[in-house]
């Protein structure tokens, strides 16, 4: 894989873990933290009931996404202002791993989106002119009580021509995109610091 979060068919060959959900991909983004719980158990719910609009920061790099839309004549107000974890197909959900989907042009203003209502649907042959998208986040254990998790970003095009508007897309928004991925880990690393501190505070009194 390249730095750019480029991956070559050499490096796809070779990859390992390779998803399930998409086992093709040209783009690939990966962020991890450590979390030190007794219960890993509730890592992924907090990913899962994460608002991003809740960040601050998160909520900016929102809207400066949103701005290339704000200059199309034929405007869908909506589309990128409720974008979200709910914008995403749940396709796995275990204790510790958690997958979403999305199709979509996503270099579009208004991201393009396909109706996607299930794993089958996400799992069908894409057309030419449209990508897909694989968010999987996994909780693993290192030691008792330290788990380390990680997100991953998996995104394949079905043809050249896809995949050259998705490089010039992933080259623009890859470093926010980051941003944002690191936010919601260390946003969840915090929670469920703070709910161990609360139970240790109710074990003292």
């Amino acid at each position: 894989m390249l730095n750019p979060g480029f991956v070559t068919r050499k490096a796809l060959a070779a990859w390992q873990d390779i998803p399930t959900f998409l086992p093709q991909f040209q783009f690939h983004e990966q962020h991890r933290t450590i979390v030190h719980t007794t219960r890993p158990d509730a890592i992924l719910p907090l990913i899962a009931e994460f608002d991003v609009q809740q960040d601050t920061v998160i909520r900016w790099l929102m809207s400066l996404r949103q701005i290339p839309q704000k200059f199309l004549r034929h405007q869908h107000i909506q589309a990128t202002s409720n974008f979200g974890m709910h914008s995403f197909t749940l396709l796995k959900r275990s204790p510790s791993e958690l997958c979403y989907g999305l199709r979509g042009q996503f270099w579009r203003a208004d991201f393009g989106l396909e109706n996607v209502p299930d794993a089958d649907a996400f799992q069908a042959a894409v057309a030419p002119g449209s990508a897909k998208l694989l968010l999987r986040y996994r909780v693993t254990e290192l030691t008792p009580g330290k788990h380390e998790l990680c997100t991953e970003t998996f995104i394949y095009c079905p043809d050249r021509k896809t995949t050259l508007k998705m490089s010039a897309y992933w080259l623009a928004i890859r470093a926010g995109s980051g941003w944002i991925r690191k936010r919601t880990l260390e946003a969840v690393k915090s929670n469920i610091q703070d709910v161990k501190s609360d139970a240790e505070d109710k074990l003292t009194r």
